[in-house]
């Protein structure tokens, strides 16, 4: 009988051990089926728009203020290479972007918009996320003409890259591609600051283990210096 009891007893704590390991596959099976989450997906947005991390609103503004400053010359064809690195706080960057442009005019030869291509690559860091990334980019800019006192820019970026996150357990390295997409962006021409804007975002993120995962949101560019992301009902406000 003290056998059978002894016996028992070990079949009861074999069963036990058993179901802790299958519970804690279990969770961590639901950690990787979520690659990524909401907050994450904003924070790399952050990251794909700021200019502190020399995302889209950089060669942005850099395109408004050469337009202000080169000769402006009705349908031909301009280019330049800028270089920048700048450091934040905690955010930091450093990147080369490609400019190529085509000025439309007015039959009386008044500026009034330009095609703008942005081709690029660099790296950077902020609290959260760290990496490498390539750009391309096609905008159209309003607004040109010497009556307007802002520009509009509407257009797309994709941003591509191996983002590290810093706060991450479970993969920590994840092949990142970013598309930002710009409605309405007004820059003021007189000190060159965003006021107004919309747009769309979307991050697909994938890991070693061949998982992918999409999430999208909206972007809100609050005219305070400030741009407001929303992914799946998560809200995340930062600094361009």
């Amino acid at each position: 009988m003290q056998n059978f009891r002894s016996e028992l007893r070990l079949l009861t704590l074999a069963l036990l051990a058993v179901l802790f390991v299958l519970s804690a596959c279990r969770k961590d099976g639901e950690v990787v089926a979520e690659l990524l989450t909401a907050a994450e997906a904003a924070e790399i947005t952050e990251s794909a728009v700021s200019e502190r991390t020399a995302g889209a609103t950089l060669p942005t503004i850099d395109m408004t203020e050469l337009l202000a400053s080169i000769p402006q010359t009705c349908n031909t064809p301009g280019d330049t290479t800028i270089q920048k690195s700048n450091t934040f706080g905690a955010a930091s960057y450093s990147c080369t972007f490609n400019l190529s442009w085509l000025l439309h005019c007015s039959n009386a030869g008044v500026p009034q918009s330009a095609d703008v291509d942005v081709s690029g690559n660099g790296t950077f860091s902020s609290a959260h996320w760290s990496g490498a990334d390539q750009t391309t980019g096609e905008l159209t800019i309003t607004g040109i003409a010497p009556s307007a006192t802002d520009y509009v820019v509407s257009g797309s970026y994709n941003l591509n890259g191996n983002l590290t996150g810093n706060l991450r357990r479970t993969d920590p390295t994840l092949d990142v591609q970013t598309t930002v997409t710009l409605a309405n962006l007004t820059v003021r021409k007189s000190d060159y600051q965003i006021t107004d804007g919309d747009g769309t975002v979307s991050v697909t993120a994938s890991n070693g283990q061949g998982q992918s995962q999409t999430l999208t949101g909206t972007l809100v560019f609050n005219g305070d210096g400030t741009v407001t992301v929303t992914v799946n009902g998560h809200t995340h406000t930062f600094p361009i």
